[in-house]
């Protein structure tokens, strides 16, 4: 009987030691905010994190007031990227902006550079892409050289996100996922819809087509969309973490409320990184990962933290498995050792929907 107890509680008691061990951080009333919006009161007073480099989130961008950043924002980088010839690490995130004018370049390395609110782009190796307008309503990027995704979670009429190549330009006109590269060049559209402008000429860019521009007839092929090389396999996986971010930062945020603003990026201390959230509702980005608002999270959850798709321990590990536990006004506890832990469903990840 005796054995039969302590086998009992034993996983209880190592459960409860392992939940108190987390490193506790004392709240200072009026701190500034550091967390979703640490713009001097963003939501809430988080209690300051640890200096870059000493723990596995960062301070937001010294940079960062609310509403921003602006297209041209690095977001992520992998291996050896610059902007302007300065190199880029992971703990500048936020901070650098390819201005108007500016080339970022990756050698052996990726890079992932915010445009509009929802619309991301992402360079693979050995790429160039130039910042022509950082404006919200005329975004503007130069592929130089190499490849690039861009990812059209968000797409308002207001937008009007262009990519040049070569002698062309082509204008994203749905939410979608498009391909281009310098070779050729060439502009692809797995989902969506875009026009591309050579000289003077336009041509329809519709999905699961592709265009050579260099072709004196503008004629579009069909293509496989369900082909992937290293680039759209990388950019998934980015879209994965970053509709996490998204679900995490809508869980959060309150509409109305302090550090709000509606659709646009919102900085993510669990994530080191911008994350788009929507205004309202839920939908799905183009490679079938959710993006939700936070009328939606507050109402119905989101049900990322429990495996969302079907993957027990979705974020038991890589962004959830490290960083002390956080204590914020009017808010409880937030586990970082346990995937999410007891915030919104699925201790240690597991669990959840299948």
């Amino acid at each position: 009987m005796g054995r039969q107890l302590i086998s009992r509680t034993l996983p209880l008691a190592l459960l409860s030691a392992a939940l108190w061990s987390l490193p506790a951080i004392a709240q200072t009333p009026g701190q500034p905010g550091y967390g979703n919006n640490g713009n001097n009161g963003g939501y809430g007073n988080y209690n300051a994190p640890p200096q870059p480099g000493q723990g596995y989130y960062q301070r937001p961008p010294a940079n960062y007031r609310q509403g921003s950043p602006l297209p041209g924002t690095v977001n992520y980088v992998e291996g050896q990227v610059t902007v302007n010839g300065r190199r880029v690490s992971r703990r500048n995130i936020g901070n650098v902006a390819a201005a108007e004018g500016n080339v970022v370049a990756t050698q052996r390395g990726k890079a992932e550079i915010l445009l509009t609110p929802g619309v991301v782009l992402r360079l693979g190796d050995n790429s160039q892409a130039r910042m022509d307008s950082e404006s919200i309503t005329n975004t503007r990027v130069t592929l130089l050289s190499g490849e690039a995704i861009v990812e059209a979670d968000q797409i308002i009429p207001e937008n009007h996100v262009v990519i040049a190549q070569g002698n062309g330009t082509t204008t994203l006109l749905k939410n979608g996922l498009y391909q281009f590269s310098a070779v050729g060049p060439s502009a692809s559209v797995y989902k969506g819809e875009a026009t591309v402008d050579v000289a003077g000429r336009n041509v329809r860019l519709k999905e699961g087509h592709q265009l050579v521009l260099s072709d004196a007839r503008l004629k579009t092929h069909k293509f496989n969309t369900s082909a992937e090389d290293e680039l759209y396999a990388w950019s998934r996986v980015r879209s994965q973490y970053e509709a996490g971010a998204s679900a995490q930062e809508a869980s959060i945020l309150v509409p109305g409320g302090p550090g709000w603003y509606g659709a646009g990026w919102y900085w993510d201390p669990w994530f080191d990184g911008f994350a788009f959230v929507p205004a309202a509702g839920f939908f799905y980005g183009p490679f079938g990962f959710p993006f939700y608002s936070p009328y939606y999270a507050g109402y119905f959850g989101t049900g990322f933290y429990g495996g969302h798709w079907g993957r027990a321990g979705f974020y038991g590990h890589g962004a959830y498995g490290h960083g002390p536990a956080v204590a914020h006004v009017g808010g409880g506890m937030r586990t970082g050792g346990f995937g999410g832990g007891m915030h919104a469903g699925g201790f240690g990840g597991g669990g959840g929907r299948r």
